[in-house]
């Protein structure tokens, strides 16, 4: 696998908002622009899409001219984006990267009470708008730029906890096998982007260096740890401080772990709306 020269990611949708001037919007979800030498790769569209389409016009981002849209999973807050018009007009025609399972009927179990969660577009729908490319094994976007494809797992944590797919009448738990992350190769070692992590984190890690047998610079993104138990958030924090040179908790990840990678200053990324992080 290939390095890359130069790699930007810039958040276009996130729950927190880093900056004023531009005045710039968050919502709960996620997108991020990846710029990978001359490729430019759209991370998944955030909830409404609303955040993404002014947001990139305040910071003179132009959806039109990205190559790749990449889905991190099915949940309507990394694809709700696509229910927006304004969002589907400016990436007709893309194409669209995402594992299989990325249109499985989604629902969460939230104290009881069901809501579906999946996917604003069905298959159909998804094919008559987008070029789309359905793989479960890790493919090389570009040179220095991998799909994850299915995350396997090592035996760490993941987070899938209330989540269930609809089929035939019944639910059944959602192992969520479509959540993938991209692995872009750097000069630096890799750097990881998650979308929320549902794989779990450190199993995320550890598939980046079997697949692509390179050492991990960096993580950033969702890892999903909003309503982990302190004491897992401060195992994981350690293992992630140990093992990467830099850490960027974002979207779903939860204040503690972000509070606790904050205190390392050389490690901690804000990632957060309207940040440009080059590496």
């Amino acid at each position: 696998m290939k390095s890359i020269d130069n790699l930007k990611i810039t958040i276009l949708s996130d729950n927190f908002v880093s900056t004023l001037i531009p005045p710039l919007i968050g919502e709960w979800g996620f997108s991020a622009l990846v710029e990978a030498d001359d490729v430019k790769i759209l991370y998944d569209v955030g909830n409404s899409g609303y955040p993404l389409i002014y947001n990139s016009e305040k910071l003179g981002i132009k959806l039109e001219d990205i190559d790749f849209i990449v889905l991190s999973h099915g949940h309507s807050d990394h694809t709700g984006g696509f229910s927006n018009n304004d969002v589907v007009t400016k990436l007709k025609g893309k194409m669209l990267i995402a594992h299989p399972s990325v249109f499985e009927k989604k629902v969460l179990n939230w104290s009881g009470k069901l809501e579906y969660i999946g996917m604003p577009l069905t298959r159909d729908e998804t094919e008559k708008k987008f070029n789309l490319i359905l793989s479960s094994e890790p493919l090389e976007i570009s040179n220095g730029v991998m799909f994850s494809g299915e995350v396997k797992r090592y035996g760490y944590n993941e987070y899938t906890s209330g989540l269930y797919t609809s089929s035939n009448s019944s639910l059944l738990k959602d192992s969520m096998k479509d959540d993938v992350a991209l692995y872009i190769n750097t000069k630096k070692g890799l750097v990881i982007l998650t979308g929320c992590g549902h794989s779990g984190i450190l199993n995320i890690i550890t598939h980046a260096k079997e697949v692509t047998n390179q050492n991990v610079y960096a993580a950033l993104g969702g890892f999903h740890l909003l309503s982990s138990p302190k004491e897992h958030v401060e195992k994981v924090a350690d293992e992630l401080t140990k093992n990467l040179q830099k850490i960027g908790p974002a979207h779903c990840s939860g204040n503690m772990i972000k509070s606790i990678i904050s205190e390392n200053k050389e490690k901690w990324l804000d990632v957060s709306v309207g940040k440009s992080i080059s590496f």
